[in-house]
């Protein structure tokens, strides 16, 4: 009666390891209160706002006239201290602000060694003949633009093809991502996918999102194929049956390991007990004496 309470206990035991393996992490889509909802999905895109410019963005600076063999052309990259370098014209920090900030910036740094006539910074009236001032983002003689959007990428973890982080340009879907990294692999559960949408600074919480990856390739319904945001993770968890024959294969590890040693110590063991048995034998037989024959009347 004892042994067969421990061996319900271990039962018990065993079952409660292989939830704690699968975990509780299976949600149930909600998903008309999803499609009610102002969560930007495929055929319910937004527009970005302004772009702001981080490390290691590359931009674009291009000055129409420049110093005399000192030219300002070609690509810029946005250092890790959140400056670019105009070469002859000194640093310009540009972190955290957005093209027409970065231009307007630029200008104004660059009215150290070029007149205002150089930069467009004033026209003159054809009809009235007055100098008319113009504003440092709406100068013609300079053009900044973002030839590489480095700094802002999105992450597809867990049992994909190829995981990683991956550069966002604003149209990309919870399908696309899947796409760019592989695909699903075998191991992988579609019926348990998330989005999570990390909260932006000053929100009160993230956002959770399930994926209902069958509706929108089957069913062709969008409801749940969001348009993804700078710093979204989509989170591919693995099967739970996979998940529960890893942890036990985990489990069974030790003593596998354990029973291999034995299994090795007792064969070599058994191995040098034949080793000196065949050694006794080769020595036994070399040091027997071959008998004599005996002499016969008659013999030759």
């Amino acid at each position: 009666m004892e042994r067969t309470g421990k061996i319900r206990r271990a039962g018990w035991l065993m079952s409660l390891a292989a939830c704690a393996a699968c975990g509780c992490q299976t949600v149930r889509t909600p998903e008309e209160k999803i499609a009610n909802s102002n969560i930007p999905t495929e055929f319910k895109k937004v527009a970005m706002p302004d772009y702001v410019v981080e490390p290691p963005d590359l931009i674009l600076v291009e000055v129409l006239e420049a110093l005399p063999g000192r030219p300002i052309s070609g690509e810029r990259l946005v250092r890790p201290d959140g400056k670019i370098t105009l070469g002859f014209y000194g640093e310009v920090f540009v972190a955290g602000l957005t093209i027409p900030e970065i231009k307007e910036k630029i200008v104004l740094h660059l009215r150290k060694h070029l007149t205002d006539n150089v930069l467009g910074l004033y026209e003159e009236d054809p009809e009235t003949g007055k100098v008319k001032p113009i504003d440092p983002k709406d100068s013609d003689r300079i053009f900044v633009d973002v030839t590489a959007y480095n700094s802002k990428n999105y992450y597809v973890l867990g049992d994909v093809g190829a995981p990683g982080k991956l550069p966002i340009t604003g149209n990309e879907t919870v399908l696309d991502a899947l796409q760019y990294a592989g695909g699903l692999l075998p191991t992988a559960a579609p019926q348990n996918i998330r989005l999570v949408r990390p909260a932006p600074p000053g929100a009160c919480c993230e956002q959770l999102l399930p994926v209902n990856l069958a509706a929108i390739t089957s069913g062709g319904d969008p409801t749940t194929n969001y348009q993804l945001m700078p710093g979204d993770r989509v989170v591919v968890y693995r099967d739970p049956i996979v998940r529960t024959t890893i942890f036990i294969d985990r489990l069974a590890a030790p003593f596998q390991t354990v029973l291999n040693s034995i299994l090795q110590t007792s064969f070599t063991i058994r191995s040098v007990d034949y080793a000196k048995l065949g050694v006794r034998g080769v020595a036994g037989a070399s040091t027997t004496t071959q008998p004599t024959l005996l002499s016969q009347p008659g013999a030759r």
